[in-house]
């Protein structure tokens, strides 16, 4: 019951936005509750364009599944979002990693990865056009939103696994983006030990810039209303009295946080938390720094801070919005 419970929350956060702007009857709806929903589906438009979860179900190994659930980083360089750090207990992983073990079939074995086959699958992988949607470290540094860097297949799948997901995608999935190529076994293993065994030639990311000044321009609130806290911090910082009572899992609680009773949709609920802000922007900083990767890198260590998951994976605040949120306080917080 567990994995099943952890499985339709993780399901629903991925397609929920997406069904509602699709369907013009639910979307009128959410208009009609929601009154900011327009900003809201704007804002957070790359949110359709997820990867399946139920593919991704099919083909990832569950422990390592529970493992990047509790020190999740970037795998998708070409997607501006990042997966939000759910403050999920080991028992919910586990939940988690269950439901991913039992939606998977059994796969043929395959001899284990063979340095004879690294050169063979190197080429198939540029001739069989696996280059033209899926980045691979430093070594190919282009690809699509969805696709996932394959340097990282190493640490997400089980080597026969990953042949049979080459090989034929929709043999392990219906709901697989990726599509069958009409590989052989032997160019599925080939290409498979290419991304098991060959360096990727991973450059580390640049070192986190020294700290961010508050800019000396002058800023009003409607400025870094618009820039900052209308465009990300109401999303879970709502209102309660301008969203039909909800006040979002920033405010309220949910998904795992505790209630903070912090609302970012007004001037007042603002001014009411400003002292807690400036450290609130330092700690997400270092969040981006270790979450957010580019195509070559490889991922940064960084001590993880306390409370991590603001904002819920949504793209991360640059340091000139940083800077204006940083000087508007400090100029007083003008309307």
């Amino acid at each position: 019951m567990a994995s099943a419970t952890m499985t339709t929350s993780c399901t629903s956060c991925h397609v929920w936005i997406r069904e509602v702007a699709g369907d013009p009857a639910r979307r009128t709806k959410a208009m009609e509750v929601f009154p900011y929903w327009e900003r809201y589906e704007k804002n957070v438009a790359s949110y359709m364009t997820v990867p399946s979860l139920e593919a991704a179900m099919a083909r990832l190994d569950p422990a390592s599944v529970e493992a990047w659930l509790a020190d999740p980083h970037d795998m998708r360089p070409g997607l501006p979002e990042t997966m939000p750090r759910f403050a999920l207990t080991a028992e919910e992983r586990s939940a988690i990693g269950a439901a991913f073990a039992e939606a998977q079939s059994p796969v043929a074995e395959t001899p284990a990865p063979d340095p004879a086959n690294v050169a063979k699958g190197a080429e198939l992988f540029v001739s069989k056009t696996c280059s033209s949607c899926h980045a691979y470290g430093a070594l190919h540094t282009t690809g699509i939103p969805l696709a996932p860097d394959l340097a990282h297949t190493r640490s997400r799948m089980e080597p026969d696994r990953a042949a049979a997901w080459i090989e034929k995608p929709s043999a392990l999935s219906s709901a697989a983006t990726m599509p069958d190529l009409g590989l052989s076994t032997d160019e599925a293993i080939a290409i498979r030990d290419y991304l098991w065994l060959a360096d990727p030639g991973w450059t580390e990311a640049a070192p986190l810039q020294a700290a961010v000044e508050p800019t000396t321009s002058p800023v009003t609130w409607d400025e870094v209303n618009e820039a900052v806290f209308a465009k990300i911090c109401a999303h879970c910082h709502m209102d309660p009295e301008q969203n039909d009572g909800r006040a979002g899992p920033g405010n309220a609680g949910g998904f795992g946080f505790a209630a903070t009773g912090i609302e970012l949709q007004t001037y007042e609920g603002v001014v009411a938390v400003s002292d807690r802000i400036p450290d609130a922007l330092h700690r997400r900083r270092l969040e981006v720094h270790r979450d957010v990767v580019g195509y070559g890198e490889m991922p940064a260590t960084v001590d993880r801070p306390e409370r991590p998951g603001m904002p819920l994976g949504l793209p991360a605040l640059s340091d000139e919005d940083t800077a204006l949120v940083l000087g508007w306080i400090e100029q007083g917080m003008p309307r």
